[in-house]
């Protein structure tokens, strides 16, 4: 898990790991979530989502209503797909 404040650099570090490791990237910025918001809500980049796998980025649209309960079912799918395929996750939000 990597969590700080907004802009500390925890999704470059989260990119860092994940190609030092092998990793999956999973969301858990609440505006990130948005598919809408990629400006907003400094998104990682087109390239940079193509460097590793990343999970939960803009995958909800703007105009629905999305709980932290949402995003924990979400979250529990992708954490398991990701540990079927042996490979190492970080959450990053």
């Amino acid at each position: 898990l990597i969590a700080g404040p907004t802009a500390s650099g925890k999704s470059a570090l989260a990119l860092a790991l994940a190609d030092e490791i092998g990793a999956e990237i999973v969301n858990a910025d609440a505006l990130q979530v948005y598919r809408d918001l990629r400006v907003l809500s400094a998104r990682p980049s087109a390239a940079e989502e193509a460097r590793a796998p990343h999970h939960l980025f803009g995958h909800v649209d703007g105009a629905v209503r999305y709980s932290v309960g949402g995003w924990a079912r979400d979250a529990a799918a992708a954490l398991a797909a990701i540990a079927a395929r042996g490979r190492p996750a970080i959450v990053v939000g």
